[in-house]
């Protein structure tokens, strides 16, 4: 179906910007009774009236990261016990809430749409689509909740849930991706504002329900749309195999702690998309790392020559804050090689040597290697299989490129 959007028409406004208040201590601000939620508002394509230059476009700094992570988590709370998909937080919504917050702190008002103090009085800017627009373009459905005085972020969304027109926005289907800002000073105090939004061909990946961190490589995955197939990655790793596509599913991060990145390709007939989300993992149990997740030989009967003839591997647990000796037992699967030790502690090595195969004629073995860690208990990424195969050619090996594949080496 096609949507038509009216042209905007743009008037500018002058207007300049007060110096920011200092760094928002540790500490809470007291209750304001002043505090309130004013009127929620929400916007589809071709609603738009008017658009004006001048409006936003600046990067607000940033008051309490903490309160508005904490806002957009309990949002999708709140959705999910309602049946709802979680929101997607992205940068541009981000900017557009923080923006707001910040204008209203500096200027004195309470209002969605945008204004500038010139001699003492409030002067109107722009409407509040407008603003958002300078930030988040392409996108077919907009919404905004403000709110004023209010000490936390559980008491904001205790606000905006008992404000009919606000709960709706929470809860609405229409949009898929949220920003939120937080800003402190005039006569309130405490200035909050959640932008919502849906963008054209813009499908949503989500992480564990938009999470800030988590403990444990183990998080769950929401898409948004309806495709035929999906396939998915981790960091730079290679992709996965196409599969049928799922909205919401189980998934493992790679163990290694710090940023980690979940891309997915999705197709439809010769429709296509692509998206990722972004997650931080605090490992606080050791992570068995530094093995290849494959491990490839090759032989040359022209040569009667293997190449390479043995890949020594050292176990090691990758994560530094918690750097503990792992004791570690190998298993194989393959009668083509043979692996000594079988077990060790960290940082002792094993080798794996290829032995006895037919080396009279063309062909393709496979075999794997697991480690597992024994002591101590509860190591991530342990188990770990890393598949083995030997490549048996008639062709000289100066041709051949065979790398060593490791993903789990620390970075």
């Amino acid at each position: 179906m096609q949507i038509r959007r009216r042209v905007l028409c743009l008037v500018l406004t002058s207007w300049f910007l007060l110096s920011l208040p200092g760094p928002a201590v540790a500490e809470p601000l007291p209750p304001n009774p002043l505090a309130q939620v004013g009127t929620a508002v929400h916007l589809q394509a071709g609603d738009v009236r008017a658009m004006y230059d001048g409006c936003g476009g600046q990067i607000a700094p940033v008051v309490r990261a903490d309160y508005e992570q904490e806002v957009v988590e309990r949002v999708n709370d709140i959705r999910a016990a309602n049946g709802l998909p979680p929101l997607r937080r992205v940068v541009e919504l981000d900017q557009a809430a923080r923006y707001h917050a910040a204008d209203m702190a500096q200027d004195d008002y309470f209002d969605h749409h945008s204004y500038d103090r010139s001699g003492g009085s409030l002067v109107r800017a722009c409407d509040w689509s407008a603003r958002i627009q300078s930030y988040y373009t392409s996108w077919n459905s907009l919404a905004e909740n403000i709110a004023a005085g209010q000490a936390d972020p559980e008491d904001v969304m205790n606000s905006w849930m008992n404000s009919s027109g606000h709960r709706a926005n929470i809860l609405s289907n229409g949009n898929w991706e949220i920003g939120v800002g937080y800003s402190e000073g005039g006569a309130y105090r405490r200035y909050w504002v959640q932008d919502f939004g849906r963008r054209y061909n813009i499908y949503p990946l989500i992480i564990s329900g938009e999470a800030g961190t988590t403990d444990t490589p183990n998080v769950w995955l929401y898409i948004y749309g309806q495709w035929e197939q999906m396939r998915l990655r981790n960091d730079s790793d290679p992709w996965g195999a196409w599969q049928a596509f799922r909205p919401s599913f189980d998934w493992s991060l790679r163990s290694v702690p710090g940023k980690r990145t979940v891309s997915a390709e999705l197709r439809k007939g010769s429709q296509s998309a692509s998206s990722s989300d972004s997650i931080n993992l605090n490992l606080t149990v050791p992570v068995l790392g530094n093995l290849p997740s494959a491990l490839q030989f090759a032989y040359s009967i022209a040569e009667r020559r293997l190449y390479p003839a043995f890949v020594e591997l050292t176990p090691l647990n990758v994560n530094r804050g918690n750097p503990a000796s792992l004791t570690w037992q190998l298993a194989t699967s393959g009668p083509w090689f043979s692996v000594w030790p079988l077990q060790g502690t960290t940082p002792a090595s094993f080798r794996i040597t290829p032995g006895s195969f037919d080396t009279g004629s063309p062909s393709t073995r496979s075999g794997a290697v697991i480690a597992t860690v024994t002591d101590p208990a509860g190591v991530s990424n342990s188990p770990h299989t890393f598949e083995l195969t030997l490549r048996v050619v008639s062709a000289r090996m100066r041709n051949l490129h065979l790398p060593v594949i490791a993903r789990n080496s620390t970075r």
